[in-house]
């Protein structure tokens, strides 16, 4: 089946670290799974609905606009690499017109990144992070034709982190998924380590793949582990590529044990020469 890649969306949390893990399951509700394609989880633990189109601006810079949600009309360009400072038009009120591009993947046709965006409240200055997937500008508009059978991929991600013993922080390491493309699943799993060499792991199954427009999804039939430990929050992404060469997308999830929020990108084959 072939399908059209178009928009790229977003997923806004207004504190990338800590806060950003999720709800979790350990002894309370888990965290509510977000709408497909995009979500924001704010300091209250809720999920509120964002999105965004990927472009390039004429200086190569790769820019980022609001359309849905509580950063709509917002224009964030920025230097199209890791801790590449930003440029952020309108917002609402408070945004400093200031940013970071914090983290950044991309392959031969995908990209996925974590926008900060600095705004004002109560007198402090707080990074509100978007994080978001989509295909390169150069490929938005790209046939993909997702295959049968199963197909592994591997790569990496960029996460923001915090755990049970107060560390937090930035991470990234390894991704692998194995889609299922007949059963229209995905199961997958992260690992990394720490500043302080604690490890991380993250494991899911049952993300569903939609074969009308080559996007997955997490439902309340996936099931998420984080150190072990079952935990709520949601994963959605899309495949990317003439024969669906790449699977990229965003994450948000959590328990007792801590969680994590960030972007992923993985290739058929060999990663080497997909991931750049």
């Amino acid at each position: 089946m072939s399908i059209q890649t178009k928009a790229a969306f977003a997923v806004a949390c207004s504190a990338l670290l800590a806060a950003c893990g999720g709800g979790g399951d350990g002894g309370g509700a888990p965290a509510p799974v977000a709408a497909p394609n995009s979500f924001t989880l704010g300091t209250n633990g809720t999920i509120q609905e964002a999105r965004a189109d990927i472009s390039r601006g004429e200086d190569g810079r790769i820019m980022l606009t609001m359309t849905e949600g509580p950063m709509e009309g917002t224009t964030v360009l920025c230097v199209d690499q890791t801790m590449g400072r930003c440029q952020v038009v309108g917002g609402p009120e408070g945004t400093s017109g200031e940013g970071t591009l914090v983290q950044r993947l991309a392959g031969n046709y995908a990209f996925v990144g974590n926008f900060a965006i600095l705004q004002l409240e109560n007198g402090a200055l707080v990074s509100n992070n978007q994080l978001v997937y989509g295909g390169l500008p150069e490929h938005a508009d790209q046939t993909v034709a997702l295959p049968e059978g199963q197909v592994s991929y591997t790569g990496r991600f960029e996460a923001g982190y915090g755990l049970a013993n107060e560390e937090a922080g930035l991470m990234s390491g390894t991704a692998s998924l194995l889609a299922d493309f007949n059963a229209g699943r995905i199961s997958g799993a992260f690992e990394g380590a720490t500043g302080a060499g604690t490890g991380v792991s993250a494991s899911f199954n049952n993300l569903t793949i939609d074969a009308t427009n080559g996007q997955f999804t997490s439902t309340d039939d996936t099931v998420i582990l984080f150190q072990g430990v079952e935990a709520g929050g949601a994963i959605h992404g899309a495949f990317y590529g003439p024969n669906a060469d790449e699977a990229a997308g965003i994450f948000n999830f959590g328990n007792d044990q801590g969680g994590m929020s960030g972007i992923f990108l993985t290739c058929q084959g060999d990663t080497a020469g997909c991931l750049e």
